[in-house]
Protein backbone atom coordinates (compact mmCIF):
# COMPACT_ATOMS: atom_id res chain seq x y z
CA UNK A 1 0.00 0.00 0.00
CA UNK A 2 2.86 2.36 0.76
CA UNK A 3 4.25 1.98 -2.77
CA UNK A 4 0.85 2.74 -4.32
CA UNK A 5 0.39 5.83 -2.16
CA UNK A 6 3.89 7.04 -2.91
CA UNK A 7 3.45 6.67 -6.66
CA UNK A 8 0.10 8.46 -6.64
CA UNK A 9 1.39 11.39 -4.60
CA UNK A 10 4.62 11.61 -6.57
CA UNK A 11 2.60 11.97 -9.76
CA UNK A 12 0.33 14.52 -8.12
CA UNK A 13 3.25 16.63 -6.89
CA UNK A 14 4.92 16.50 -10.32
CA UNK A 15 1.72 17.64 -12.04
CA UNK A 16 1.25 20.40 -9.45
CA UNK A 17 4.78 21.67 -9.98
CA UNK A 18 4.40 21.69 -13.77
CA UNK A 19 1.16 23.65 -13.54
CA UNK A 20 2.66 26.09 -11.04
CA UNK A 21 5.67 26.85 -13.23
CA UNK A 22 3.81 27.08 -16.53
CA UNK A 23 0.89 29.16 -15.26
CA UNK A 24 2.79 31.81 -13.29
CA UNK A 25 2.97 34.57 -15.90
CA UNK A 26 -0.53 34.27 -17.26
CA UNK A 27 -2.33 33.83 -13.92
CA UNK A 28 -0.94 36.72 -11.84
CA UNK A 29 -3.61 39.18 -12.91
CA UNK A 30 -6.40 36.63 -12.52
CA UNK A 31 -5.27 35.68 -9.03
CA UNK A 32 -5.03 39.29 -7.94
CA UNK A 33 -8.55 40.16 -9.07
CA UNK A 34 -10.31 36.89 -8.19
CA UNK A 35 -13.06 36.99 -5.58
CA UNK A 36 -12.25 33.39 -4.67
CA UNK A 37 -9.10 34.26 -2.76
CA UNK A 38 -9.40 32.01 0.24
CA UNK A 39 -6.74 29.40 0.95
CA UNK A 40 -8.67 26.18 0.56
CA UNK A 41 -6.09 24.08 2.38
CA UNK A 42 -6.34 26.19 5.52
CA UNK A 43 -8.74 24.74 8.02
CA UNK A 44 -10.57 27.61 9.79
CA UNK A 45 -12.87 30.26 8.40
CA UNK A 46 -10.87 33.10 9.93
CA UNK A 47 -7.63 31.76 8.53
CA UNK A 48 -9.32 31.48 5.15
CA UNK A 49 -10.30 35.15 5.32
CA UNK A 50 -6.80 36.18 6.33
CA UNK A 51 -5.41 34.13 3.46
CA UNK A 52 -7.84 35.77 1.07
CA UNK A 53 -6.43 39.18 1.92
CA UNK A 54 -2.86 37.88 1.85
CA UNK A 55 -3.01 36.68 -1.74
CA UNK A 56 -4.46 39.97 -2.89
CA UNK A 57 -8.10 39.02 -3.51
CA UNK A 58 -10.98 41.31 -2.52
CA UNK A 59 -11.96 40.93 1.12
CA UNK A 60 -15.47 42.38 0.94
CA UNK A 61 -18.40 41.86 -1.35
CA UNK A 62 -22.04 42.92 -1.51
CA UNK A 63 -23.56 42.38 1.94
CA UNK A 64 -26.70 40.96 0.33
CA UNK A 65 -24.95 38.43 -1.85
CA UNK A 66 -25.29 34.69 -1.32
CA UNK A 67 -21.91 32.99 -0.93
CA UNK A 68 -21.09 29.31 -1.30
CA UNK A 69 -17.95 27.24 -1.54
CA UNK A 70 -17.28 23.51 -1.76
CA UNK A 71 -13.74 22.36 -1.10
CA UNK A 72 -12.41 18.81 -1.35
CA UNK A 73 -9.16 18.41 0.55
CA UNK A 74 -6.86 15.39 0.49
CA UNK A 75 -3.64 14.94 2.47
CA UNK A 76 -1.14 12.13 2.87
CA UNK A 77 0.56 12.24 6.27
CA UNK A 78 3.31 10.28 8.01
CA UNK A 79 2.97 10.28 11.82
CA UNK A 80 5.75 8.79 13.97
CA UNK A 81 3.62 8.66 17.15
CA UNK A 82 -0.03 8.09 16.23
CA UNK A 83 -1.18 7.51 19.81
CA UNK A 84 0.82 10.42 21.31
CA UNK A 85 2.35 7.90 23.72
CA UNK A 86 5.31 8.34 26.05
CA UNK A 87 6.58 4.89 25.03
CA UNK A 88 5.59 2.00 22.73
CA UNK A 89 5.23 4.43 19.85
CA UNK A 90 3.15 3.48 16.81
CA UNK A 91 4.02 5.02 13.45
CA UNK A 92 1.98 4.91 10.27
CA UNK A 93 0.92 6.68 7.08
CA UNK A 94 -2.64 7.87 6.83
CA UNK A 95 -4.81 9.55 4.23
CA UNK A 96 -6.99 12.47 5.27
CA UNK A 97 -10.01 13.28 3.08
CA UNK A 98 -12.04 16.34 4.04
CA UNK A 99 -14.85 17.78 1.94
CA UNK A 100 -15.89 21.18 3.33
CA UNK A 101 -19.04 23.16 2.55
CA UNK A 102 -19.44 26.87 3.29
CA UNK A 103 -22.76 28.67 2.82
CA UNK A 104 -23.26 32.35 3.63
CA UNK A 105 -25.63 35.23 3.12
CA UNK A 106 -24.79 38.85 3.84
CA UNK A 107 -21.62 40.26 5.36
CA UNK A 108 -19.81 36.97 6.00
CA UNK A 109 -16.37 38.55 5.51
CA UNK A 110 -16.19 41.55 7.87
CA UNK A 111 -19.17 40.66 10.12
CA UNK A 112 -20.21 44.30 10.53
CA UNK A 113 -23.64 43.99 8.89
CA UNK A 114 -26.34 41.30 8.93
CA UNK A 115 -25.16 37.84 7.96
CA UNK A 116 -25.82 34.13 8.23
CA UNK A 117 -23.12 31.51 7.60
CA UNK A 118 -22.75 27.75 7.81
CA UNK A 119 -19.56 25.68 7.65
CA UNK A 120 -19.52 21.88 7.73
CA UNK A 121 -16.57 19.53 7.26
CA UNK A 122 -16.48 15.77 7.76
CA UNK A 123 -12.96 14.34 7.75
CA UNK A 124 -12.12 10.71 6.98
CA UNK A 125 -8.86 9.35 8.39
CA UNK A 126 -7.69 6.12 6.73
CA UNK A 127 -4.53 4.44 8.09
CA UNK A 128 -2.28 2.27 5.94
CA UNK A 129 -1.31 -0.40 8.51
CA UNK A 130 -3.48 0.22 11.58
CA UNK A 131 -7.11 0.25 10.48
CA UNK A 132 -8.21 0.30 14.13
CA UNK A 133 -7.28 3.99 14.12
CA UNK A 134 -9.54 4.80 11.16
CA UNK A 135 -11.94 7.55 12.14
CA UNK A 136 -14.51 10.04 10.95
CA UNK A 137 -14.29 13.55 12.42
CA UNK A 138 -16.88 16.29 12.04
CA UNK A 139 -16.77 20.05 12.48
CA UNK A 140 -19.83 22.28 12.12
CA UNK A 141 -20.11 26.05 12.57
CA UNK A 142 -23.30 28.11 12.36
CA UNK A 143 -23.30 31.86 12.98
CA UNK A 144 -25.65 34.77 12.42
CA UNK A 145 -26.08 38.43 13.26
CA UNK A 146 -28.94 40.92 12.89
CA UNK A 147 -29.07 44.68 13.40
CA UNK A 148 -32.11 46.53 14.73
CA UNK A 149 -32.09 50.33 15.14
CA UNK A 150 -30.09 50.31 18.41
CA UNK A 151 -29.82 46.61 19.16
CA UNK A 152 -27.56 44.01 17.56
CA UNK A 153 -28.03 40.31 18.34
CA UNK A 154 -25.92 37.33 17.34
CA UNK A 155 -25.69 33.57 17.72
CA UNK A 156 -22.89 31.03 17.15
CA UNK A 157 -23.13 27.25 17.38
CA UNK A 158 -19.97 25.13 17.14
CA UNK A 159 -19.77 21.33 17.09
CA UNK A 160 -16.51 19.39 17.02
CA UNK A 161 -16.41 15.57 17.04
CA UNK A 162 -12.72 14.78 16.86
CA UNK A 163 -9.90 12.32 17.44
CA UNK A 164 -6.90 13.93 19.13
CA UNK A 165 -3.65 13.60 17.21
CA UNK A 166 -4.89 15.10 13.94
CA UNK A 167 -2.83 18.30 13.62
CA UNK A 168 -4.83 19.40 10.54
CA UNK A 169 -8.15 19.36 12.37
CA UNK A 170 -10.21 22.52 11.76
CA UNK A 171 -11.43 23.88 15.06
CA UNK A 172 -13.65 26.56 16.53
CA UNK A 173 -13.36 25.50 20.18
CA UNK A 174 -10.52 25.62 22.70
CA UNK A 175 -10.71 21.99 23.83
CA UNK A 176 -7.99 20.79 21.46
CA UNK A 177 -4.80 22.79 20.86
CA UNK A 178 -3.24 21.97 17.48
CA UNK A 179 -4.67 18.48 17.52
CA UNK A 180 -3.77 17.68 21.13
CA UNK A 181 -5.64 17.67 24.44
CA UNK A 182 -2.83 17.89 26.99
CA UNK A 183 -5.06 17.24 30.00
CA UNK A 184 -6.30 13.84 28.81
CA UNK A 185 -3.18 12.84 26.87
CA UNK A 186 -3.00 10.08 24.25
CA UNK A 187 -5.32 9.50 21.32
CA UNK A 188 -8.92 10.03 22.39
CA UNK A 189 -12.34 10.84 21.05
CA UNK A 190 -13.59 14.22 22.29
CA UNK A 191 -16.98 15.69 21.40
CA UNK A 192 -17.50 19.40 22.03
CA UNK A 193 -20.73 21.39 21.67
CA UNK A 194 -20.67 25.15 22.24
CA UNK A 195 -23.41 27.79 22.00
CA UNK A 196 -22.79 31.54 22.15
CA UNK A 197 -25.52 34.22 22.28
CA UNK A 198 -24.64 37.92 22.17
CA UNK A 199 -26.36 41.29 22.21
CA UNK A 200 -25.23 44.93 22.08
CA UNK A 201 -27.40 47.98 22.73
CA UNK A 202 -26.40 51.52 21.83
CA UNK A 203 -26.99 53.96 24.70
CA UNK A 204 -25.43 57.12 23.25
CA UNK A 205 -23.19 57.94 20.34
CA UNK A 206 -20.15 56.75 22.33
CA UNK A 207 -21.47 54.26 24.89
CA UNK A 208 -23.16 50.89 24.52
CA UNK A 209 -23.97 47.83 26.59
CA UNK A 210 -22.89 44.37 25.47
CA UNK A 211 -23.78 41.00 26.90
CA UNK A 212 -23.23 37.34 26.05
CA UNK A 213 -24.32 33.94 27.24
CA UNK A 214 -22.37 30.71 26.68
CA UNK A 215 -23.01 27.02 27.09
CA UNK A 216 -20.38 24.33 26.43
CA UNK A 217 -20.61 20.55 26.76
CA UNK A 218 -17.46 18.40 26.55
CA UNK A 219 -18.07 14.68 26.20
CA UNK A 220 -15.45 11.89 26.42
CA UNK A 221 -16.88 8.59 25.09
CA UNK A 222 -13.86 6.75 26.52
CA UNK A 223 -15.13 7.30 30.07
CA UNK A 224 -13.28 10.38 31.33
CA UNK A 225 -15.06 13.16 33.21
CA UNK A 226 -17.63 14.98 31.08
CA UNK A 227 -18.24 18.63 31.89
CA UNK A 228 -20.63 21.48 31.17
CA UNK A 229 -20.00 25.20 31.51
CA UNK A 230 -22.75 27.82 31.67
CA UNK A 231 -21.67 31.46 31.78
CA UNK A 232 -22.73 35.00 31.01
CA UNK A 233 -21.20 38.48 30.94
CA UNK A 234 -22.20 42.13 30.87
CA UNK A 235 -19.98 45.07 29.80
CA UNK A 236 -20.33 48.83 29.60
CA UNK A 237 -18.36 50.02 26.56
CA UNK A 238 -17.05 53.48 25.76
CA UNK A 239 -15.73 54.58 22.37
CA UNK A 240 -12.87 56.80 23.43
CA UNK A 241 -11.94 57.55 19.82
CA UNK A 242 -12.77 56.10 16.40
CA UNK A 243 -9.79 53.77 16.88
CA UNK A 244 -10.14 52.82 20.56
CA UNK A 245 -12.99 51.20 22.53
CA UNK A 246 -12.63 50.41 26.24
CA UNK A 247 -15.00 48.45 28.48
CA UNK A 248 -15.52 47.31 32.05
CA UNK A 249 -17.75 44.51 33.21
CA UNK A 250 -18.05 41.10 34.77
CA UNK A 251 -18.52 37.43 33.99
CA UNK A 252 -20.18 34.71 36.01
CA UNK A 253 -20.74 31.02 35.48
CA UNK A 254 -20.88 27.47 36.76
CA UNK A 255 -18.92 24.33 35.87
CA UNK A 256 -20.94 21.12 36.19
CA UNK A 257 -19.07 17.78 36.18
CA UNK A 258 -20.25 14.17 36.31
CA UNK A 259 -18.33 13.68 39.55
CA UNK A 260 -19.87 13.82 43.00
CA UNK A 261 -19.38 17.18 44.80
CA UNK A 262 -17.20 18.59 42.00
CA UNK A 263 -19.32 21.46 40.69
CA UNK A 264 -17.90 24.97 40.87
CA UNK A 265 -19.01 28.60 40.56
CA UNK A 266 -16.83 31.40 39.23
CA UNK A 267 -17.03 35.16 38.86
CA UNK A 268 -14.70 37.53 37.01
CA UNK A 269 -14.06 41.26 37.16
CA UNK A 270 -12.89 42.26 33.67
CA UNK A 271 -11.45 45.12 31.68
CA UNK A 272 -11.20 44.91 27.90
CA UNK A 273 -10.24 47.09 24.96
CA UNK A 274 -9.95 47.01 21.18
CA UNK A 275 -7.50 49.20 19.29
CA UNK A 276 -7.37 49.68 15.53
CA UNK A 277 -4.90 52.51 14.84
CA UNK A 278 -4.30 51.75 11.15
CA UNK A 279 -5.41 49.34 8.48
CA UNK A 280 -2.21 47.40 9.15
CA UNK A 281 -2.47 46.89 12.92
CA UNK A 282 -5.29 45.88 15.22
CA UNK A 283 -5.36 44.48 18.73
CA UNK A 284 -7.89 43.46 21.36
CA UNK A 285 -7.60 42.19 24.88
CA UNK A 286 -9.36 41.20 28.08
CA UNK A 287 -7.78 41.03 31.54
CA UNK A 288 -9.24 40.41 34.96
CA UNK A 289 -9.42 38.41 38.15
CA UNK A 290 -11.39 35.20 38.60
CA UNK A 291 -12.89 34.16 41.93
CA UNK A 292 -13.82 30.46 42.09
CA UNK A 293 -15.84 28.61 44.74
CA UNK A 294 -16.18 24.83 45.07
CA UNK A 295 -19.33 23.01 46.17
CA UNK A 296 -17.32 21.15 48.79
CA UNK A 297 -16.91 24.50 50.55
CA UNK A 298 -13.30 23.63 51.29
CA UNK A 299 -11.63 26.73 49.88
CA UNK A 300 -11.81 29.45 47.25
CA UNK A 301 -9.29 30.35 44.57
CA UNK A 302 -8.32 33.66 42.95
CA UNK A 303 -6.39 33.76 39.69
CA UNK A 304 -5.66 36.28 36.90
CA UNK A 305 -7.33 35.71 33.51
CA UNK A 306 -6.52 37.18 30.14
CA UNK A 307 -7.33 36.85 26.45
CA UNK A 308 -5.16 38.90 24.06
CA UNK A 309 -4.81 38.98 20.29
CA UNK A 310 -3.04 41.19 17.78
CA UNK A 311 -2.45 41.15 14.03
CA UNK A 312 -0.03 43.18 11.93
CA UNK A 313 0.30 43.47 8.16
CA UNK A 314 3.44 45.54 7.61
CA UNK A 315 3.58 44.99 3.85
CA UNK A 316 1.41 43.72 1.06
CA UNK A 317 1.59 39.93 1.23
CA UNK A 318 2.89 39.78 4.82
CA UNK A 319 0.84 39.04 7.95
CA UNK A 320 1.74 38.35 11.58
CA UNK A 321 -0.71 37.34 14.33
CA UNK A 322 -0.22 36.71 18.04
CA UNK A 323 -2.67 35.24 20.56
CA UNK A 324 -2.32 34.68 24.31
CA UNK A 325 -4.75 33.46 26.96
CA UNK A 326 -4.92 32.35 30.58
CA UNK A 327 -7.83 30.70 32.39
CA UNK A 328 -8.98 27.90 34.68
CA UNK A 329 -10.40 24.60 33.42
CA UNK A 330 -11.68 21.48 35.14
CA UNK A 331 -9.64 18.33 34.58
CA UNK A 332 -11.21 15.40 32.74
CA UNK A 333 -8.30 13.07 33.55
CA UNK A 334 -7.60 13.69 37.25
CA UNK A 335 -10.42 13.49 39.80
CA UNK A 336 -10.93 16.49 42.07
CA UNK A 337 -8.46 18.71 40.22
CA UNK A 338 -8.50 21.86 38.10
CA UNK A 339 -5.71 23.42 36.12
CA UNK A 340 -4.65 26.86 35.01
CA UNK A 341 -3.94 26.92 31.29
CA UNK A 342 -1.61 29.58 29.86
CA UNK A 343 -1.35 29.60 26.06
CA UNK A 344 0.62 31.53 23.47
CA UNK A 345 0.56 31.19 19.68
CA UNK A 346 2.14 33.17 16.85
CA UNK A 347 1.69 32.84 13.09
CA UNK A 348 3.61 34.54 10.27
CA UNK A 349 2.71 34.30 6.57
CA UNK A 350 4.49 35.63 3.51
CA UNK A 351 3.22 35.66 -0.05
CA UNK A 352 5.71 35.13 -2.87
CA UNK A 353 5.16 35.50 -6.63
CA UNK A 354 1.44 36.18 -6.05
CA UNK A 355 0.67 32.48 -5.69
CA UNK A 356 3.00 30.93 -3.09
CA UNK A 357 2.39 31.37 0.66
CA UNK A 358 5.03 30.43 3.24
CA UNK A 359 3.76 30.14 6.80
CA UNK A 360 5.17 29.39 10.22
CA UNK A 361 3.03 28.70 13.29
CA UNK A 362 4.42 28.08 16.76
CA UNK A 363 2.73 27.77 20.12
CA UNK A 364 3.23 27.00 23.80
CA UNK A 365 0.85 25.85 26.54
CA UNK A 366 1.44 25.44 30.28
CA UNK A 367 -0.93 23.46 32.49
CA UNK A 368 -0.56 23.94 36.25
CA UNK A 369 -2.83 21.71 38.35
CA UNK A 370 -4.35 22.41 41.77
CA UNK A 371 -6.79 20.56 44.03
CA UNK A 372 -10.48 21.38 43.90
CA UNK A 373 -10.69 20.55 47.62
CA UNK A 374 -8.28 20.69 50.50
CA UNK A 375 -7.85 16.88 50.60
CA UNK A 376 -6.50 16.65 47.05
CA UNK A 377 -2.76 17.15 46.56
CA UNK A 378 -2.01 18.21 42.98
CA UNK A 379 1.54 17.92 41.68
CA UNK A 380 1.11 17.71 37.91
CA UNK A 381 2.49 20.36 35.56
CA UNK A 382 2.78 20.15 31.78
CA UNK A 383 4.68 22.23 29.22
CA UNK A 384 3.64 21.70 25.62
CA UNK A 385 4.92 23.33 22.46
CA UNK A 386 4.44 22.87 18.74
CA UNK A 387 5.86 24.28 15.53
CA UNK A 388 4.53 24.00 11.97
CA UNK A 389 6.20 25.43 8.86
CA UNK A 390 4.23 25.03 5.63
CA UNK A 391 4.17 26.02 1.99
CA UNK A 392 1.00 26.33 -0.09
CA UNK A 393 0.74 27.05 -3.80
CA UNK A 394 -2.25 28.34 -5.67
CA UNK A 395 -1.94 26.53 -8.99
CA UNK A 396 -5.20 27.70 -10.59
CA UNK A 397 -8.36 29.41 -9.37
CA UNK A 398 -9.63 26.02 -8.23
CA UNK A 399 -6.55 23.96 -7.39
CA UNK A 400 -4.19 24.27 -4.43
CA UNK A 401 -1.26 22.15 -3.27
CA UNK A 402 1.10 22.30 -0.33
CA UNK A 403 3.35 20.56 2.16
CA UNK A 404 3.83 20.88 5.92
CA UNK A 405 5.94 19.69 8.84
CA UNK A 406 4.67 19.49 12.42
CA UNK A 407 6.58 18.80 15.62
CA UNK A 408 4.76 18.58 18.96
CA UNK A 409 6.23 17.81 22.36
CA UNK A 410 4.95 17.73 25.92
CA UNK A 411 6.96 17.38 29.12
CA UNK A 412 5.00 16.48 32.25
CA UNK A 413 5.73 15.77 35.87
CA UNK A 414 3.53 12.71 35.27
CA UNK A 415 5.68 10.81 32.79
CA UNK A 416 2.78 8.91 31.18
CA UNK A 417 1.41 12.22 29.84
CA UNK A 418 4.68 13.23 28.17
CA UNK A 419 5.26 12.63 24.46
CA UNK A 420 6.90 13.93 21.32
CA UNK A 421 5.45 13.56 17.85
CA UNK A 422 6.44 14.53 14.31
CA UNK A 423 4.20 14.64 11.26
CA UNK A 424 5.16 15.30 7.64
CA UNK A 425 2.52 15.69 4.98
CA UNK A 426 1.55 16.86 1.52
CA UNK A 427 -1.92 18.17 0.74
CA UNK A 428 -4.01 19.32 -2.16
CA UNK A 429 -7.46 20.82 -2.54
CA UNK A 430 -10.02 21.47 -5.24
CA UNK A 431 -12.41 24.37 -4.71
CA UNK A 432 -15.73 24.92 -6.45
Amino acid sequence: MFEVRLSIWSALCAISLVFALSATAQMVQILTSSAQGRDAVDQSLQAQRDEQALIGAPVSESVRRFHYELTIQVAEIYDDNVTLASNNRVHDFYTRIGPALTLGFGDTIVHEENFLELYYEPDFLIFADHSNFDAVEQVAHLAGQYHFSRLTVGVVENIQLAETGDSQLPGFTGTIVHGVNIDTGGRRRINTYATHLSAAYELTGKTFLSSAGDYALINYPSGLTDSQRISGNLFLNYQYSPKLVVAAGGTGGRDVLNQANSNQNFEQANLRASYDPTGKLNASGLVGLEFRQFDTGSHDSVTPVLDLSASYKPFDGTSISIDASRGTQTSAALLGQDYTSTQFQATAKQRLLQRVVLSLTAGYQNLDYFGADTHTVASREDNYYFIQPAIDIRITNFWFAGAFFVHRENTSTFSNFGFNDTQVGIRTALKF
